[in-house]
């Protein structure tokens, strides 16, 4: 099957009201068993690179094998550049064959980062790239378990202004601040779906949440029924698989492990994981 960009994938998640997930790929058996689940339950999936949390892992390196691994998939696959912040990056991975890329200048002023995406979106388009941003602030570090969780109101994605940026930037996909935070949740999440509804009525094209480790199986169906199509999702997975390894290993001198068997384990953790986080979305035969 082709690689696919995220907008082929999203538009039909918004219309029938799924998650899909957007998992970090930061090697091998994260990819390996990533696909394999979504293969399995022919459910739509995104592999996403971040040079933020896999900086040893080189972008030459990386996006060539997402690209070959969404490109061998019997399900539709997008690849994308998560957290691009300068132009140089984004046009390197383009032409290393991502399928899309996300911007993300919300850390600009609103109108430079209105100026900055259309300047992203004239280029990705001009080739076929999809192009997600984001407006507002999502708070916290992906692969931390010590994120703050509360949120800032002032970083919230304000509805009107979603509006104003889709329409003139012409972007794919939108990823939006209602509350969430990368990382671990500290406590309750306590997440705005009362703004996500709004924007949602507010804009024509799919909606984004960064920062969705670690919620209840209910607030999971809450959030994509109130719009939300591309569900960013590691740090949990991300603990869990470190969790399963350390059972694997024990005590240290305990248990003889050979590095092999450890690839052969975490790519098996993976599409067990994968596999029920695609339930959870509600996309399971959606492919």
């Amino acid at each position: 099957m082709p690689l696919v960009g995220i907008r082929e994938i999203l538009v039909e998640a918004r219309t029938r009201r799924y998650g899909v997930l957007s998992l970090l790929a930061g090697n091998l058996e994260m990819i390996i068993g990533q696909i394999r689940a979504a293969e399995e339950l022919r459910a739509p999936l995104i592999l996403a690179f971040s040079q933020e949390l896999t900086p040893q892992v080189p972008l030459e390196l990386a996006m060539p094998c997402l690209v070959r691994a969404a490109s061998m998939a019997h399900v539709p696959v997008a690849t994308i550049l998560d957290h691009g912040r300068d132009l140089d990056t984004i046009v390197r991975a383009i032409r290393l064959g991502t399928s899309s890329v996300m911007f993300d200048g919300s850390s600009l002023p609103y109108e430079e980062n209105v100026r900055h995406t259309k300047e992203v979106v004239r280029i990705a388009h001009a080739v076929g790239v999809s192009v997600e941003a984001e407006l507002g602030t999502v708070v916290g570090l992906a692969g931390s378990a010590n994120s703050e969780a509360k949120g800032v109101c002032s970083l919230f994605t304000d509805p009107d202004l979603a509006s104003d940026f889709v329409q003139r930037t012409d972007v794919d996909a939108l990823a939006i601040s209602f509350g969430n935070v990368h990382g671990r949740y500290q406590g309750d999440p306590s997440l705005d779906l009362c703004r996500l509804r709004a924007i949602h009525s507010r804009v024509s094209v799919p909606l984004s949440m960064h920062g969705a480790s670690g919620l209840t199986e209910a607030l999971y169906r809450e959030i994509v029924a109130s719009g939300i199509s591309k569900v960013c999702y590691y740090t949990a997975a991300g603990i869990r698989a470190a969790s399963d390894l350390r059972q694997m290993l024990g005590p240290a001198g305990q248990n003889d492990v050979c590095y092999h068997e450890v690839i052969a384990r975490a790519i098996r953790f993976f599409e067990t994981d994968t596999k029920a986080l695609i339930k959870l979305m509600g996309c399971a035969g959606a492919a």
